[in-house]
C-alpha cells in the first residue's frame, strides 16, 4: 500500500493516570499504544507506549479556539514528546534537532490530521511566542516523569 507523506502510523491511544498526575501536580494522560508521525521513508517521529502526557500546554487565551485534546490531540502529545528529547529517527538512528524545528514539526502535524489554517496559526502564534520569551531551546526531560514512565514499561 502507497502512503503519501507525512502520517500517522497508528490512532492516538491514552488513559487518564491518577497517581501520574497525583506526582507531577497536574493531569496527565497516559499513552497505551505506540505511534509514528511518518514524514519520509527515512525520518519518523516516535511516541513510544508508556509516555506520560498533558496532551498540550495550551495557553489558556488560545484554549477557547484550540483544544489540546480532540481531532489534533495527537499531534500535541507528539510535540510533548519531541519536546523532551528534541530528537527524531533518520535512517534508524537518532538525530538531535532544535526547537525551532521540534515547533515546525507540530505545525505538520496539525495539517496531517486536518486542522485549519486558522487552527495552526493560533497554535504557531501561541508556541512560536512562547518559544521566544522563555528562549527554550533545551529538551524538557524531567526526572520524575521519567521514573514514573520507565516503571511503567
Amino acid at each position: 500500500m502507497s502512503r503519501t507523506y507525512p502520517y500517522f502510523d497508528a490512532p492516538l491511544d491514552t488513559r487518564y493516570d491518577a497517581e501520574g498526575s497525583r506526582l507531577l501536580g497536574r493531569d496527565h494522560w497516559r499513552v497505551l499504544q505506540p505511534f509514528r508521525l511518518i514524514l519520509s521513508k527515512r525520518q519518523w517521529v516516535f511516541v513510544p507506549a508508556g509516555v506520560l502526557t498533558d496532551g498540550g500546554t495550551i495557553p489558556r487565551i488560545a484554549l477557547s479556539l484550540v483544544s489540546p485534546w480532540g481531532k489534533l490531540g495527537q499531534a500535541y502529545v507528539m510535540h510533548d514528546q519531541l519536546c523532551e528529547y528534541l530528537s527524531i529517527t533518520v535512517d534508524g538512528a537518532p538525530i538531535n534537532i532544535s526547537r525551532a524545528r521540534c515547533d515546525s514539526l507540530l505545525y505538520v502535524a496539525l495539517d496531517v490530521l486536518g486542522a485549519t489554517k486558522k487552527e495552526i496559526a493560533v497554535v504557531a502564534g501561541a508556541v512560536e511566542l512562547y518559544r521566544n520569551l522563555s528562549q527554550a531551546n533545551l529538551p524538557s526531560n524531567m526526572s520524575m516523569k521519567r521514573s514514573l514512565e520507565s516503571k511503567w514499561m
